[in-house]
């Protein structure tokens, strides 16, 4: 599962993830809401996700966009997600 994806599937269940500026470490909640599945995901791409993570609140904090990955990013949190099946 690539990160995007991942970041996507645990959005889509209410879960929060945060991490430190500065500690490699990662916080979700709430508690007990990812399967064992996603849990296992999320520790294989835990550095991935992390730098996604800090790229984002970067981006929001200095208003710069340093990749095309938050271009993305802000792109689903003013359109959207893409729901709709059928549509091309």
């Amino acid at each position: 599962m690539i990160v995007g994806e991942l970041l996507y599937r645990i959005s889509e269940l209410g879960v929060t993830l945060r991490c430190d500026r500065t500690e490699d470490r990662l916080h979700y909640s709430p508690k007990g809401a990812l399967d064992p599945e996603l849990l296992k995901e999320l520790r294989v791409r835990k550095q991935e996700v992390i730098q996604v993570l800090r790229e984002v609140e970067e981006m929001r904090r200095t208003g710069i966009i340093q990749s095309e990955r938050q271009v993305f990013e802000l792109a689903r949190e003013f359109f959207g997600s893409n729901d709709r099946e059928g549509v091309e």
